[in-house]
Formats: structure tokens, C-alpha cells, sequence
């Protein structure tokens, strides 16, 4: 008996979307228990466990018989989730036009140590020390809104040098630890041919080491807008006339000392600014360096990028690197498309079970995020009205920077 059913409109487009993404599943009950799955996430009210999705779907004996079948589904069953993850690609950037692609890590707390990935982690953004899993995401960002395609999983040698945790959690063979960053780079290589050549825009939480995620990013001629520290350090580049380099300053300058703080030209609150100045990466010793997406080199053959500083006088600043030759409008865009993502990540915690999964493998945590991933791109589609599970007070996740209200923005180069 059903305990709640989507309006036949819905339900029509709930079995259409399933349909398309999950049409890999060979099995018509693997079929039948992800269109489940789905509805679930999208109808249980409160957190997304198994047995509350599963009352959801049905009620007295055969909620627990469902509750049994949906952790069989996603725990228990090998079924292999990137085909579905590469249809959710494509659905997303054949919905709108691209503006980008983007990556931020979410954070996601967790209680106890036999949850795959768990570990203590400082997060930069609240200065403070959590036990969670870190999960950088792949997302599509088009005006309306980012949609997540990928996910990846950080662990570190904690579990993957441990044969015994490694058999509990069915940890793949030769899956070795990776930074946030790399594991970026993964996401980006499975999808490239998949999607439109677009900007990728990554935070600070997922570019942890933004320099050398740059440059595999320009080897890949992917272009990007990547977030750095304001003590990261650049060498200067003097600009001539035509706009083009001229002779580089000998030193380095942090980020920071390349935007020293202005007084407000005007009384009042200060306005967010965004300013650029056109700078030389710091190349390893022995090294040259390879142009950037704009083909113009400094001395020495060295790729000449764009810093940015985005931020207030007295407020908050965040710096951003770019192989862009792109004005201050189109960087607001894209730090727009960024602060979407950071918009979808509270809204698959609040709305769609990105805190919520239950069970403690690998496989299992793939299958469950690849099944928020689709709950997201379809609920987005159906009335609200239609969907009780929604709307609930928002469970933010921690890491989330502030963002900059754009309203009042002065911008210059």
C-alpha cells in the first residue's frame, strides 16, 4: 500500500526521468527499486534514512519489507553508478547554456569512525576541527542554477593503507589516497567530450592546491577561475601600452600586498570591489612555464594569469587566479555560478540526503549520492506542492564561505 504517491503527472515524469538515467541496470527489479530511491528522497519528510524514505513509500509490514530492499539496493547491490552519473551530465547541459563548470567540497558531519572516508579534518572556513567526510563535487552551472554531476570520496591513508578497512568498506583495488584537488582532476577527465568546454570554477575547499591544479588544468586547455590564499605569492608583471606584458618586477608579491586595502571614496558602508592585475606564476626551479588559455607568455616563456580580489574595504576578501581574458562583468558571472553551487550543495543537504546516508561502503556511498545527484535534477522540474519531503528548514553544512552580496558592487581593472 502506498503511503504516498506523487500526483500521475508526476509520477509520469518521475518514471521517464528514472527510465533515462538508470537504463543501464540491467535488472528490472534494480530499475524498479532506483525510480524507489528516488522517490523516496524526494517525499520522505525530515531525514533521508532508510526507513524513513521506506514509510514513505509504503506502510505497516511492507515499509520494513521496502526498508529491507532499498538497503539491499544501495548497499548491498555491485551496480556500477557512472553511466547514470554521465546521463545526469548531459540532461544538465542540454537543459540551459553552459556558463561554467564547478567544484566545491561538501563537508558532511558524521558521528561515528566505520562510515566510509570519516576523518578529522580543519576546516578552514569556520576554523574548526570536525569529524566528517570530504567530498569534492562536479557541478553545471547555467543561469538558472548548478546542478551536481560527479562526486568523488577523500581518503586518506587511514583507510586506504589498512587491508582489514579496506575488505569492511570494499575499498577498490588500487585506489590509492588523493588530494581534493586531484580528485577534481578525475571528475574533469571523465567528463571531458561529455560536456560544452566551459570555465571551471573551483573554491578554495576543493582546490587545495590551486597552483598545481592550475597548471594540469591548462595542460587539459580547461580554462578556470580557481580560488587562492591571500599568501599565496605571484611575480608582478608591468603592463606597456598595448596592453600586452612588459618587463616582470625581480620578487614576489602575496596576493594580498597586491590589493592593499582603500579607504571608501564615498562616507558610508563600504561596497564590495573587485579589482584585477595581471600576474606570473611562480614556476618550479628549472622549469618554464606554458601558456595559458589567453596565449600570452611573460619572460621566459611563463604564463601570464589574472588575479583577482573580490571583496569589501574592512570586510571579507577572497582572491581568485584566472587563465581568463575576461573583464570584471564576466568574473562576477562566474562567481556567481560558484555561489549557485554553494546554494545547491545546502539544498541536497536540506532537501535531498546528502547527510543522510546510512551505510558504511564505498560502493554503498557512490550509489547514494549519485541517487541525491538525480533527486536534485529531477525535483527541481516538479511542483513543490507535490513534494512534502522539500521545503524544510535548511541543515547547512559547514565550510561554507560568505558570500558578497553583488547589489551596490563597484568594479574595476
Amino acid at each position: 500500500m502506498d503511503a504516498h504517491t506523487l500526483p500521475p503527472a508526476g509520477e509520469a515524469t518521475l518514471s521517464r526521468f528514472a527510465e533515462q538515467v538508470f537504463a543501464h541496470l540491467t535488472r528490472v527489479d534494480q530499475r524498479r527499486w532506483a525510480r524507489a530511491y528516488l522517490r523516496g528522497l524526494l517525499t520522505a519528510p525530515g531525514r533521508k534514512s532508510l526507513s524513513n524514505m521506506a514509510a514513505s513509500l509504503a506502510t505497516g509490514p511492507t515499509a520494513t519489507t521496502a526498508s529491507l530492499s532499498l538497503q539491499q539496493f544501495i548497499n548491498g547491490s555491485p551496480w556500477d553508478w557512472r553511466p547514470a552519473r554521465r546521463v545526469l551530465a548531459r540532461l544538465a547541459a542540454d537543459d540551459r547554456p553552459v556558463r561554467a563548470w564547478t567544484a566545491t567540497l561538501a563537508v558532511i558531519p558524521k558521528r561515528g569512525d566505520q562510515v566510509v572516508g570519516v576523518h578529522r579534518r580543519f576546516d578552514l572556513e569556520t576554523g574548526r576541527t570536525v569529524k566528517c567526510q570530504a567530498a569534492p563535487g562536479l557541478f553545471v552551472a547555467t543561469d538558472r542554477d548548478a546542478v551536481p554531476v560527479d562526486w568523488s570520496l577523500v581518503l586518506d591513508p587511514h583507510w586506504t593503507d589498512d587491508p582489514q578497512r579496506r575488505a569492511r568498506v570494499r575499498l577498490p583495488d588500487g585506489l590509492a589516497p588523493q588530494s581534493s584537488g586531484e580528485l577534481l582532476l578525475g571528475m574533469v577527465d571523465r567528463l571531458a567530450g561529455l560536456l560544452p568546454v566551459a570555465p571551471l570554477v573551483a573554491d578554495l575547499g576543493v582546490a587545495d592546491e590551486p597552483l598545481r591544479l592550475a597548471g594540469a588544468l591548462a595542460r587539459r586547455n580547461v580554462p578556470y577561475l580557481l580560488e587562492v590564499r591571500g599568501g599565496q605569492v605571484f611575480r608582478p608583471v608591468l603592463q606597456v601600452t598595448t596592453g600586452g606584458p612588459g618587463r616582470g618586477r625581480p620578487g614576489t608579491l602575496t596576493a594580498e600586498e597586491f590589493f592593499p586595502h582603500r579607504r571608501p571614496r564615498t562616507p558610508g558602508a563600504p561596497q564590495p570591489v573587485l579589482r584585477g592585475t595581471p600576474v606570473l606564476l611562480p614556476a618550479p626551479p628549472g622549469t618554464t612555464g606554458t601558456a595559458g588559455s589567453t596565449g600570452v607568455t611573460g619572460p621566459h616563456g611563463s604564463p601570464v594569469n589574472r588575479l583577482w580580489a573580490h571583496g569589501g574595504p574592512g570586510g571579507p576578501r577572497r582572491y581568485w587566479l584566472t587563465n581568463l581574458a575576461e573583464d570584471a562583468p564576466a568574473v562576477l558571472a562566474l562567481l556567481d555560478a560558484g555561489a549557485a553551487t554553494r546554494t545547491t550543495v545546502d539544498r541536497l543537504g536540506s532537501d535531498f540526503g546528502l547527510l543522510d546516508f546510512s551505510g558504511r561502503s564505498f560502493t554503498g556511498w557512490h550509489h547514494h549520492m549519485t541517487l541525491v545527484a538525480a533527486a536534485y535534477s529531477l525535483g527541481r522540474d516538479l511542483p513543490a506542492r507535490d513534494l512534502p519531503g522539500l521545503g524544510l528548514p535548511c541543515r547547512k553544512l559547514p565550510g561554507r564561505a560568505p558570500e558578497i552580496a553583488r547589489e551596490g558592487l563597484r568594479t574595476s581593472a
